[in-house]
């Protein structure tokens, strides 16, 4: 059945990744345990479906769901209607010169701190720099409607430009973070016949004024969405990278390199680094706690390692294993997305992907040093492992090993991202607390980043942090004055301090 249309908004643009993404798709594949979505002919793409939850959960949170329900359409029991919101399958503009990578996984067991049994899974992404087509349609049924529609499409159109919406699979750990450029918001008026004869001249519309943007989203304003971006500024202080899942010929080891807009660069995952600053902020609640007996003990293999990350506060901070819980009202919740997220951070230098391969591909000491020279990487070494035999204090046999140690690399700031909304109101400051305590500790040396963290690597040295606040209030908003000065932490609120005593004294003894 037809329905009435007053007028028709378009949202045109290109999104580009800012860093790599996951969208998954249905099948199996030889090289990976998640591949990406293909469509029919087998060409990557991303379904408008993910791109339409993406957006659809994002202007729930600005505002309120009865009015998102009324755009993009609901079914409860026997009520509902069809969405007035169309979102296209996006297709990848720089197909042709994207290379999908495969990004291995591991979980770390906390008890030995070495990779986790049955943890270990890899995926397909797609690098930084891919190019996606935006091209959304919303449908105004009823003109009074119509100021609505613009302002949810407006604010929407700038928390894209802004990069605050996330796609695809672990958002919270490095993938998925887009930016939309070359936007443009146009209408149609098919609600009147000089409307419809310039529909048919100007295919999707008139571009709309921002005088008419500014007054819809006065008319209705969107809702604050309170969040937190922290940049930590650091370098490395010796060797530092992190492992990549295939061997080259000469290195039997080789760091991790991801696509960057066309070439390659030292990539630390946003999985990796939450995973380390979990791993303290564990170390750290589990102290507090008074926690001696781990409810790990006793256990093996995969539910070993989902028991032993099962801790107060790092839950609702970090995230966990969704599961399906029966409560009062007899709702099924699914817990999981944590409210920190971490970036993928980048080595600032970057190789065209030809240089890397010559690396990759060298056979020998000396054309290893030849092509690492040609790739302008001279303070890089080929670095010779051996383990010791016990027994006999010589070389152990077959235990032998090289890798190229990346040294004297520059790197961009480890960006972390509060989302507070994901965090309960009365677990917030704790929360936060616990945050600034992870951080501290890796401003002193206590908490190395990346490979053989054991063996030398890894040591970072914290050089600033910036934090930015977002629609925060109460206590929250002198948050921005805080300074790491000398790995201390400077003008920390007491509300903070005072908070985080009071949840220790009230967890003592809960959990373990």
């Amino acid at each position: 059945m037809a329905r009435n249309i007053t007028s028709r908004f378009h949202l045109h643009g290109t999104l580009v990744t800012q860093s790599p993404l996951h969208v998954g798709g249905h099948g199996e594949e030889v090289d990976t345990d998640l591949p990406l979505a293909r469509d029919g002919t087998g060409q990557l793409y991303v379904p408008g479906t993910s791109l339409a939850g993406a957006l659809r959960e994002m202007a729930e949170r600005l505002f309120g769901e009865s009015v998102i329900d009324e755009l993009w359409g609901y079914q409860r029991d026997d009520h509902g209607h069809a969405s007035f919101v169309v979102v296209e399958d996006a297709v990848i503009e720089n197909s042709e010169t994207v290379v999908v990578e495969i990004r291995d996984h591991v979980g770390i067991d906390r008890e030995y701190g070495s990779a986790a049994e049955h943890i270990k899974y890899d995926r397909a992404i797609l690098p930084r720099g891919t190019k996606l087509l935006l091209r959304l349609t919303v449908e105004v049924a009823k003109q009074e409607k119509r100021n609505q529609a613009l302002a949810m499409l407006a604010v929407l159109k700038q928390a894209l430009e802004a990069g605050e919406v996330r796609l695809g699979a672990a958002k919270t750990c490095g993938l998925g973070h887009l930016k939309l450029t070359e936007a443009q918001l146009t209408e149609q008026v098919l609600g009147t016949r000089q409307g419809i004869l310039a529909s048919l001249r100007q295919a999707n519309g008139a571009v709309v004024s921002q005088t008419g943007i500014e007054a819809a989203k006065q008319a209705h304003p969107a809702q604050k969405r309170p969040r937190l971006t922290l940049k930590i500024h650091w370098k490395p202080v010796g060797p530092l990278m992190v492992k990549a899942g295939f061997d080259g010929i000469a290195s039997d080891m080789l760091p991790l390199v991801s696509g960057c807009d066309g070439q390659v660069s030292l990539v630390l995952p946003g999985s990796s680094v939450k995973g380390a600053l979990r791993s303290q902020a564990e170390r750290i609640v589990r102290t507090v706690l008074g926690d001696v007996r781990p409810n790990w003990l006793g256990t093996e293999g995969k539910k070993k390692f989902l028991d032993a990350v099962d801790v107060p506060l790092i839950n609702e901070l970090f995230g966990r294993r969704g599961e399906r819980v029966e409560t009062d009202d007899d709702r099924e919740w699914l817990p999981g997305l944590g409210a920190l997220g971490v970036r993928d951070c980048f080595g600032q230098k970057t190789l065209a992907s030809e240089k890397w391969s010559a690396i990759h591909a060298a056979e020998n000491d000396e054309q290893l040093r030849n092509a690492l020279s040609a790739a302008g990487l001279q303070p890089w070494s080929q670095a010779y492992h051996v383990a010791i035999d016990c027994w006999l204090g010589s070389a152990a046999e077959s235990m032998l090993y090289t890798v190229p140690e990346p040294h004297r690399t520059e790197w961009e700031p480890l960006t972390l991202e509060v989302n507070l909304q994901r965090l309960p109101n009365d677990l917030q400051l704790p929360g936060l607390a616990l945050l600034l305590l992870v951080i501290r500790d890796l401003a002193n040396d206590r908490l190395p980043l990346g490979f053989a963290t054991h063996r030398g690597m890894g040591t970072v040295e914290v050089t600033g942090l910036e934090i930015q606040g977002h629609d925060l209030e109460g206590d929250l908003v002198s948050l921005s004055n805080l300074r790491l000065e000398h790995g201390r932490l400077q003008n920390l609120p007491e509300a903070l301090k005072s908070v985080w005593r009071d949840w220790t004294r009230q967890n003592q003894g809960v959990h373990g």
